[in-house]
């Protein structure tokens, strides 16, 4: 079985509150998504499984896949290159 992949953009915010800094994850993309956390590497693996979840949710709804796909295309990954990060 092919496994298919469609690309979405997911906003990464640091935030800080009174002191307290937090990473708030959110996508003009996928509808639903909103993610506060208290790490990055926590705020990327949970916007991960919270996109699933809502596509999940969907699918069994029987409603489309609550992710905006004008203009995408629907792709098998076989590699990719992805931009990381880090403080110096």
């Amino acid at each position: 079985m092919t496994t298919m992949y469609i690309t979405a953009n997911i906003k990464i915010e640091r935030m800080e509150e009174e002191g307290k800094v937090y990473y708030l994850a959110t996508s003009d993309e996928i509808q639903g998504l909103t993610v506060q956390v208290d790490t990055l590497s926590e705020c990327i693996e949970i916007a991960e499984e919270s996109v699933k979840e809502l596509i999940d949710i969907h699918k069994k709804l029987g409603n489309p896949i609550p992710i905006n796909t004008a203009g995408k295309e629907i792709v098998e990954i076989k590699n990719f290159t992805i931009p990381l990060t880090v403080p110096v």
